[in-house]
C-alpha cells in the first residue's frame, strides 16, 4: 500500500470540492426559488411564497443535522434530493408554478365529442359534446366504426381498464363526395354530348360516303340513264326489250363499282357474272348469244370495270341490228375480253379504250370481232 493511502479503517473526511458542491447546490435552490416567485404573476399565490422558503429552510437544517451525524436515517444526497422536491411541491401547491387541476371539469369543457368508459361499460368522463350511447352501441363501436348518422361516425381505442369513445364529424368528407357526385355526374354528361357528337360525326360522314358513291356511281351509268328516260317516253315492245339490257348493265355496273371500291382486285367472275346476266336480257332481244371463260383468278379493280364499260359500248354500238354475240373472257397470261359480233350496226369510240389496254378490231370475214386485253397486275399490254 502507497504511504498515506486512505483505507477503510481510516476516518471519512470531506475536501474542499465536497464543500464547494455543497455551496453550489444550496445557491442554485435559492437562485431557482426567486426566479419562480419573479416570474409568477398571480399576487394571491405570491402571498404564499413563505412556504416554500420554510421548507427550504427545514431541508437546509435536515442537511445539517445528517452533515454532523446528528440526523443519520438519510445520508446528504438523500437529503438534498428530498429538499429539492418537496421545494418544487410546495411551489405548486400554493400556485407559484402552474400545473393543472380539475381534469374532470376539463374533459367535461373540452369539444372533442369523447367519452371514457370502464371494463363494465360505465361512463366515467363524457364531454358536453359527446351523445349518450347505449351498450349496444357500445359494443358494436369495440369491434368497428359505427355511424350513429349521415355525417357522425363513432370510433374507439382501448385505455387501460376501459375504452375511450369519441365522435368524428365526416360531414366535410361528405361534401367532398357530393362534390365529386356532381363533378362525376357533369363529366358523364359531357362524355355523352362528346359521344353523342361523334355518333352525328360519324351518322354524317357515312351519309356524306353515301352521297358521294351515289353521285359517282350515277356519273357512271349517266348515258344509260338517259337512254332508258328516252325509251321508256315511246313504249313499244321492242324498246322495253333494249330498256331492259340497259337496266341490266345499269344495275350490274353499279354493284361492280362498289365492290372495286372495296377490294383492289377482284376475281375474273365478277365480270363473268355481270356479262351473262346481260346475255340473259340480249336473248330475250332476239340475239343469239353466248359465253366462255377461259383461266380464273383475280384481276385489278380498274381493269374489270374497263372490260365491262367495253363490252357494253360494243353491244349499244351493234343494236339494233346485232344477230349473234359470242363474248369470250379470258384470265392467263392477260386479262382479256372478246366481242364476236354478226349484223353489228356499227362501232363504238375506241379511242378511251385504246389508252386503256391493248385493242384490236377485225372485221375483214364479215364478223366483227373486238378484242381489248389487259396485263395481269393491270400494266398495259
Amino acid at each position: 500500500m502507497a504511504p498515506g493511502a486512505a483505507t477503510l479503517e481510516a476516518d471519512y473526511t470531506h475536501g474542499r470540492l465536497y464543500y464547494l458542491a455543497m455551496v453550489w447546490i444550496v445557491g442554485l435552490l435559492l437562485a431557482t426559488g426567486m426566479v419562480v416567485f419573479r416570474k409568477c404573476r398571480v399576487s394571491e399565490s405570491r402571498k404564499y411564497a413563505w412556504i416554500p422558503v420554510c421548507v427550504f429552510l427545514g431541508g437546509f437544517v435536515l442537511c445539517v443535522l445528517s452533515f454532523a451525524n446528528i440526523y443519520t436515517f438519510h445520508k446528504m444526497p438523500e437529503c438534498f434530493c428530498l429538499t429539492f422536491a418537496a421545494f418544487w411541491e410546495s411551489s405548486l401547491q400554493v400556485g407559484l408554478l402552474s400545473s393543472n387541476g380539475y381534469y374532470r371539469d376539463f374533459f367535461l369543457e373540452s369539444t372533442v365529442a369523447a367519452q371514457i368508459v370502464d371494463g363494465e361499460g360505465r361512463t366515467v368522463y363524457r364531454a358536453k359534446g359527446a351523445p349518450r350511447l347505449t351498450g349496444e352501441q357500445l359494443r358494436a363501436a369495440a369491434r368497428d366504426a359505427v355511424m350513429l348518422d349521415a355525417n357522425a361516425r363513432l370510433r374507439s381505442a382501448p385505455v387501460q381498464d376501459g375504452r375511450v369513445y369519441w365522435v368524428e364529424d365526416v360531414s366535410r368528407i361528405n361534401r367532398m363526395r357530393e362534390q365529386l357526385a356532381e363533378i362525376n355526374a357533369q363529366l358523364s354528361e359531357e362524355n355523352e354530348l362528346i359521344r353523342a357528337e361523334n355518333e352525328l360525326k360519324r351518322q354524317r360522314a357515312q351519309i356524306e360516303e353515301k352521297n358521294r358513291l351515289m353521285d359517282a356511281m350515277i356519273r357512271l351509268v349517266q348515258p344509260q340513264l338517259l337512254q332508258i328516260q328516252r325509251l321508256l317516253e315511246d313504249g313499244n315492245g321492242q324498246k322495253l326489250k333494249r330498256v331492259c339490257i340497259l337496266g341490266a348493265y345499269v344495275k350490274r355496273r353499279v354493284n361492280l363499282a362498289l365492290i372495286c371500291e372495296r377490294d383492289a382486285a377482284v376475281p375474273v367472275e365478277e365480270l363473268t357474272h355481270c356479262v351473262r346476266e346481260s346475255l340473259t336480257y340480249l336473248t330475250q332481244y332476239g340475239v343469239s348469244c353466248a359465253l366462255h371463260q377461259d383461266g380464273s383468278g383475280c384481276v385489278g379493280g380498274r381493269e374489270v370495270q374497263t372490260a365491262y364499260d367495253f363490252f357494253e359500248d360494243c353491244l349499244e354500238a351493234a343494236l339494233p341490228s346485232l344477230s349473234a354475240l359470242m363474248v369470250r373472257v379470258e384470265c392467263e397470261e392477260r386479262f382479256s375480253i372478246r366481242l364476236m359480233m354478226e349484223d353489228a350496226a356499227g362501232r363504238p369510240d375506241m379511242n378511251r379504250y385504246a389508252s386503256e389496254g391493248r385493242l384490236t378490231i377485225d372485221d375483214s370475214d364479215g364478223e366483227q370481232c373486238a378484242t381489248l386485253s389487259f396485263e395481269r397486275g393491270g400494266e398495259r399490254a
